[in-house]
């Protein structure tokens, strides 16, 4: 054992070198000593931060949710007091005749449908305009039953309510919480009044919506980072909104000077301490907190600080492990360089740098003067290498400007290719599984490793070209056309092609295409796009197709109309990746059967590109939040080669999704935007002649998606909705005008008389004309009495 380890023992005593390098290799351990301590306590410092934000942002998009219900219940407080049917029927009971009680039904019809449209979040909805009746969602009630038995809060007592109707009118008022009993006091549960008074008939009306406490809990909880976070709610007098955890008035006065936005530690008790968040609503004054236990907030990220040292120890003990053996095996080889050099150089600086004991710098001198040496070879090799041809093409083909030291002239006198006219041929192969199956692979790599120089050789004989593999089994052959017969010989080279390869059918596929011909050396960017739109609308021709460009109408641009984009942005909006993939292939193929060529197809799918990151722009996000800068400047690039075109599709749509995960908000919201869309269109063409595929085509969506949608949100079909609106447009006509029956129909978008009898009859109760005559005489009633 004592022989073995005695010529390691021997590398660190008896030899400056080889310590020098394992210094060396130990010197790069101080980085990673010095990263690991920054990054340890960077991570500490950020996972603090990022909670305190994320707990912040959480309790904003919650305060946000709560915040959109409160302004949907005021939103519907206003508009179903000043309804039609409101205004039209609520009256003080000992006023209303026969006729108009008959009529009462429409008040209960028309709170239902409004509950409907809010009822996770809303507990009651009631009307009244006296002290006699009482008008909710189900049915009308006796004033004083229901404020003392039916619905009786336990904060706000009839005589409240009949105050109510002797003050002044006020367009939305949030009480603080009261608990309500319903029929029995045992089932007691927490509501927030909200209160909408206005004048209706010359009588002031008072509108009700009760909102559930416990819905509101609900929603904040669900949207918690934490299940044990706790909430509470103060409204603008700091009066208690919510409170899940009871934590009382002492907390309040602990938080008084908490920041909107901020999250401090606060202590709610001497063993217990929270992390607490706070949030103002601008529209309701309410202030929102989140109070989350300290030591579930700690114990969360502990598991990556920890990782974070385990990682620095590792690399650390990983690195000594290294250097010695880097250090071990790299020593013998730099021994030998080192006697090669002192041998090959006995004399001269670097002799007299060796008896100066300074190695490294000695094999430094001697290896620079070699690489010297080197670099003037190198440079007496010709210049013009195939490399430097293949990337003056390329940036020929990419339409760049050619930047190298050596000029444009140069280049083409170096390699004889000046001449009058230029075009460019692509010639494409598609190996087919028969290819891999039966040929062994040494045989396939030399094939398609041979056949640059096969298809070089054969053009050369016809024409005075430089052909390259642009891509893999794709090349681009640029052809220089001096005399009037040199397309013809272009032609029979092609032929000759054809020829050879009419064997190989069986293993792949040949496609040619044929660019224009332009007299500029800096036009052959166009030729070339010319040759791959040539090939692109081979369409389904696969036996040897030659596409030449002259025999086609391509066109120099592309086709992205205002009304293409915006229904690109209306996919963004309602986030439907279904419906966006299908715009874009629509939008791309519809280029495609006009003729644009393959350049401005790239060019498209960059302006797809700018769509996005307007959308972006519009929504306060960078194309940063989505994306890299090198993947956002590959997707933005106009060139495309033909191979990556679908891919580069693909990569397009990944970025609208990703959009879209960055934009997306509740789907309640997204819903609702899909919905108003819907309505603002049917309200518009309703005297159209309208239906699902229709407005599914206007928006943008397909006809399952939204006919699912506004199904979910509203509880109404879209056919339904069409025609309870057509009907309430022919019930304003047949009071409001004397036309006939058969007019109103054509004009409401019905253009079936039979049809719209039908309907009208289904959502009134009563024919057309019965409705007309019934409001006559409710009119003339009047009048006879006086």
């Amino acid at each position: 054992m004592k022989m073995k380890g005695r010529p390691s023992f021997k590398l660190f005593t008896g030899n400056k070198l080889f310590v020098k390098m394992l210094l060396y290799f130990f010197s790069l351990l101080i980085p990673i000593a010095v990263i690991g301590l920054i990054v340890y306590i960077n991570e500490r410092q950020q996972v603090q931060e990022d909670i305190s934000r994320k707990l912040s942002e959480n309790l904003a998009s919650s305060m946000h949710t709560v915040d959109i219900y409160l302004g949907m219940v005021q939103a519907t407080n206003n508009n179903l007091i000043f309804s039609h049917t409101i205004q039209q029927n609520l009256k003080p009971y000992n006023t209303l005749t026969d006729e108009d009680r008959i009529n009462l039904t429409l008040i209960v019809k028309e709170i239902w449908e409004n509950k409907n449209t809010l009822s996770p979040f809303i507990d009651n909805i009631f009307v009244y305009a006296d002290t006699d009746r009482v008008y909710t969602s189900q049915e009308m009630v006796d004033f004083d039953y229901f404020f003392g038995t039916f619905y009786k809060l336990d904060s706000y007592n009839k005589v409240y309510w009949e105050q109510k109707l002797n003050g002044r009118s006020s367009f939305f008022d949030l009480l603080p919480p009261s608990k309500i009993y319903s029929y029995d006091r045992s089932a007691a549960r927490d509501v927030i009044p909200s209160v909408t008074t206005q004048y209706v008939n010359g009588q002031l009306a008072a509108m009700v919506t009760c909102l559930s406490v416990s819905a509101i809990s609900s929603s904040l909880k669900s949207n918690s980072l934490f299940p044990s976070t706790s909430y509470m709610i103060l409204d603008s007098n700091r009066n208690t909104v919510l409170d899940t955890n009871g934590v009382g008035s002492q907390f309040i006065e602990k938080i008084s000077g908490l920041g909107r936005g901020q999250a401090l530690d606060i202590s709610l008790n001497p063993n217990e301490h929270a992390l607490v968040a706070r949030q103002t609503s601008e529209a309701f004054g309410w202030d929102y907190y989140s109070i989350t236990p300290l030591d579930v907030v700690s114990n969360d990220p502990q598991g990556i600080i920890s990782l974070t040292v385990w990682i620095c120890i590792a690399l650390f003990v990983i690195g000594i492990a290294f250097s010695f053996m880097f250090s071990i095996n790299l020593y013998n080889p730099i021994k030998n360089i080192r006697d090669i050099l002192l041998s090959g150089d006995q004399g001269g600086p670097v002799h007299d740098e060796h008896r100066k004991g300074d190695e490294w710098n000695m094999i430094g001198s001697r290896v620079n003067r070699l690489i010297e040496q080197h670099e003037v070879s190198l440079r007496k090799l010709n210049q013009y290498s195939s490399a430097l041809a293949d990337q003056f093409f390329t940036s020929l083909f990419r339409g760049t400007p050619w930047t190298q030291q050596h000029r444009v002239s140069e280049i083409l006198s170096e390699i004889e290719f000046q001449a009058e006219y230029y075009m460019c041929c692509c010639f494409l192969f598609r190996f087919n599984d028969k290819f891999y199956r039966e040929i062994a692979e040494p045989d396939r790599l030399l094939i398609q490793e041979k056949m640059k120089n096969v298809l070089w050789g054969i053009m050369k004989q016809h024409v005075n070209c430089y052909l390259m593999e642009y891509e893999t089994d794709f090349y681009v052959c640029v052809v220089s056309l001096e005399k009037d017969n040199d397309r013809d010989n272009l032609d029979r080279g092609i032929d000759s092609i054809r020829n050879t390869f009419d064997y190989d059918m069986v293993f792949c596929e040949l496609a040619i295409g044929i660019g224009k011909t332009y007299s500029k050396v800096g036009d052959i960017s166009k030729s070339y796009s010319d040759a791959l739109t040539a090939l692109d609308m081979r369409g389904d021709r696969h036996v040897l197709p030659v596409m030449d460009a002259a025999e086609l109408d391509i066109q120099q641009t592309f086709y992205y109309s205002f009304m293409d984009e915006n229904k690109v942005v209306n996919g963004l909006k309602v986030g439907s990746t279904d419906a966006l993939r299908t715009e874009v292939e629509r939008i791309i193929q519809t280029n495609k059967n006009n003729g644009v060529s393959f350049t401005h197809l790239g060019a498209l799918l960059a302006e797809f590109v700018n769509t996005g990151v307007r959308f972006l722009q519009e929504k306060q996000l960078s194309v940063q939040n989505v994306m890299d800068d090198d993947e956002y400047a590959l997707l933005a690039d106009k060139n495309i080669p033909p191979s990556e075109f679908n891919e580069r599709v693909e990569m397009l749509l990944r970025f609208y999704e990703t959009i879209i995960s960055e934009t997306a908000t509740k789907e309640e919201k997204r819903s609702g935007t899909v919905v108003s869309l819907i309505t603002q269109f049917i309200e518009t063409h309703y005297h159209e002649d309208i239906y699902l595929e229709s407005i599914a085509g206007e928006i943008g969506l397909s006809a399952k998606y939204i006919s699912r949608m506004f199904k979910e949100t509203t509880g109404t079909s879209i056919t339904d909705y069409i025609s309870m609106i057509r009907i309430a447009k022919a019930k304003e006509l047949l009071l409001g005008t004397d036309l006939k029956i058969s007019d109103i129909a054509d004009q409401i978008g019905i253009n079936n008389r039979t049809t719209f009898l039908r309907l009208f009859k289904k959502y009134e109760g009563v024919s057309p004309i019965h409705y007309r005559n019934a409001r006559d005489k409710q009119e003339q009633g009047p009048a006879d009495q006086q």
